[in-house]
């Protein structure tokens, strides 16, 4: 018996992953995000419980830059929340953008000349 102890192979143990400090390790660029004109970015934005945010969501658009937008603190307020996306619907109509649903609480804006493909009913 103690032999099969001393022998025995341990199974390595899985560990679970936060995937943004797993991210974070992986940069290729340490870190250093300088805004060039000549490159579309996707960015990540928060919508607070009053809308604020909206502006710079849309500047990003206008800027051609993708957003991936959480609108998280605004579920509460369903009527704030369907202004918000008529006026981003009307923004996107406007530059010639794209709007869709990642989840219940992300939105997905698209800047000129792109589209979502939008999933369809089963």
């Amino acid at each position: 018996m103690p032999f099969r102890k001393i022998f025995r192979r341990e199974e390595p143990v899985e560990e679970d992953i936060d995937i943004e400090d797993y991210l974070n390790e992986m940069s290729i660029r340490e870190g250093k995000i300088i805004e060039r004109e000549d490159i579309t970015y996707i960015k990540p934005l928060d919508l607070d419980n009053e809308g604020g945010g909206l502006e710079e969501a849309i500047r990003e658009l206008e800027k051609n830059n993708i957003v991936v937008l959480n609108v998280k603190q605004l579920l509460h307020n369903k009527v704030l929340l369907r202004d918000i996306i008529k006026r981003l619907r009307d923004v996107c109509i406007e530059i010639d953008g794209d709007i869709g649903r990642i989840s219940h609480e992300k939105i997905l804006l698209a800047p000129t000349s792109m589209r979502i493909v939008h999933r369809t009913a089963q």
